[in-house]
């Protein structure tokens, strides 16, 4: 009877030794499940804040495009317009401003340029400045006393541009 107890209570002892490790184990494998949750859940969170700052910055990319495209569809119409502008100034520089039917036709280019202002067509400054082959088409030279080399000396037909797009180049004259 005494070794039957002893055998009873070694083959407990062994049921509850594999019970605990069996716990152990289920504890284990259930903190390792749950870590990988974590790691998995933390690299979602990761990827849709990526998303949607992807998403924002195509957005805002898709606004700029659309915004120079409008600027920049009304290139074509603006460019046909220019001529009709130099031809106001050149008339302006052969007749006597404070002639009352005059007055009309500067209040109509200053009209004018205000129009184009507001579609963001600024000019091109040139008399003075230095020459620069992205701003202004140079089609004559003189050589000027006092005058250092590279300097725009006359402008003959002003440039313009959009925003910092040029839509026609200044035809000048440059120093030597």
């Amino acid at each position: 009877m005494k070794e039957d107890k002893k055998e009873m209570e070694e083959e407990l002892k062994e049921e509850t030794t594999e019970e605990v490790e069996k716990k152990d184990l289920e504890q284990n494998s259930s903190d390792e499940v749950e870590e990988k949750l974590n790691s998995e859940i933390e690299e979602l969170k990761n990827q849709l804040l990526r998303l949607q700052a992807d998403f924002v910055n195509y957005k805002n990319r898709t606004e700029r495009e659309k915004s120079n495209s409008i600027i920049l569809a009304n290139e074509g119409l603006i460019l046909k317009l220019l001529p009709v502008l130099d031809n106001f100034n050149r008339a302006f520089t052969h007749v006597n401003i404070e002639d009352e039917t005059i007055k009309g036709f500067v209040m109509i280019k200053e009209q004018f340029e205000s129009i184009l202002k507001t579609e963001m067509v600024e000019e091109i400054e040139s008399d003075g400045a230095v020459f620069d082959p992205n701003l202004h088409n140079a089609v004559m030279t003189e050589s000027k006393d006092g005058v250092e080399s590279g300097i725009v000396l006359e402008t003959f037909e002003k440039g313009y541009k959009i925003k910092d797009k040029v839509i026609r180049p200044s035809m000048v004259k440059v120093s030597e």
